[in-house]
């Protein structure tokens, strides 16, 4: 983000990667995709990536897990436009874009 000219903005509670984006009509961001065990992939929609708060305070939506064997949790703000799909019996995840 810094190297498209974003200048830091403070932290909104956990999102500790936020951005002033004061006097920009459009934002440009990069292409955020989270891969699965099993290879599920998700392209997550621009909806999903930046949570704003204000013009001046956007930030990623996403935060960190205090230690690398934390659980990760996929939200709301990423899922938002996809329907989820479990198969149970196979163990499988699957995603499909433009749910409600």
């Amino acid at each position: 983000m810094a190297a498209l000219g974003y200048k830091k903005a403070p932290a909104l509670s956990i999102l500790d990667t936020c951005y002033d984006l004061s006097g920009r009509s459009e934002a440009a961001l990069p292409k955020v995709s989270l891969l699965f065990h099993g290879g599920t992939f998700l392209d997550v929609d621009a909806s999903g990536v930046l949570y704003v708060a204000s013009s001046s305070q956007a930030c990623l939506g996403f935060a960190a897990n205090e230690h690398d064997g934390d659980v990760g949790i996929v939200g709301n703000t990423q899922l938002m436009t996809y329907g989820v799909l479990y198969d149970i019996g196979k163990r499988v995840v699957g995603f499909s874009p433009g749910a409600c």
